[in-house]
């Protein structure tokens, strides 16, 4: 069975408690580096790997320092505080010999716990994916072409506010 593009992207090999080594994928690169979700996931990977997590994320901040340069890189996952259903914790990722971190972030992760319900609202009734057409349309980057979109209702808008996205221009400027 292979792997999916994304399983393989946040991919972490741990080094020692809390370290672990990782490596961008050009299957998701954007303008200057990584698209910013798949580092954002690599960083909830690194935590959901550590042997002291408590519980499963429930809120993240990423700070990007830096572009992530293609290649190897090393993530450090520290918690920082735990208490009886909450831990917080501090990661960062830094790349070759430099000690200043590309990435800054924190994470926090719960135990859950039966306090209150809601119900979810029911799904629309709409047509099964695979009947919808797919639109024909190459990505502007490579990361889009990792999802198979479908729409229900129109498609992807070409203009917004009169500024066409294929020019960049707006047709009512002089």
């Amino acid at each position: 069975m292979t792997t999916h593009p994304f399983d393989q992207a946040i991919a972490l090999t741990p080094c020692a408690e809390g370290v672990f080594q990782g490596a961008t994928s050009a299957a998701y690169a954007n303008m200057v580096g990584p698209f910013g979700g798949l580092t954002a996931a690599t960083v909830v990977n690194a935590v959901s790997q550590h042997p002291a997590r408590l519980g499963e994320p429930v809120a993240l901040t990423v700070n990007f320092c830096a572009a992530l340069a293609d290649g190897a890189f090393t993530v450090r996952a520290t918690p920082v505080r735990t208490n009886r259903s909450t831990q917080h914790w501090s990661v960062d990722i830094t790349q070759g010999d430099d000690p200043q971190p590309v990435l800054t972030a924190t994470l926090v992760t719960a135990v859950p716990r039966n306090t209150w319900a809601r119900n979810d609202s029911p799904a629309p009734a709409v047509a099964p994916a695979d009947a919808l057409p797919a639109p024909r349309m190459k990505p502007p980057v490579p990361w889009i072409g990792q999802y198979d979109w479908r729409f229900v209702q129109g498609m992807l808008p070409t203009k917004r506010k009169n500024v066409n996205f294929k020019t960049k221009k707006n047709p009512k400027a002089k």
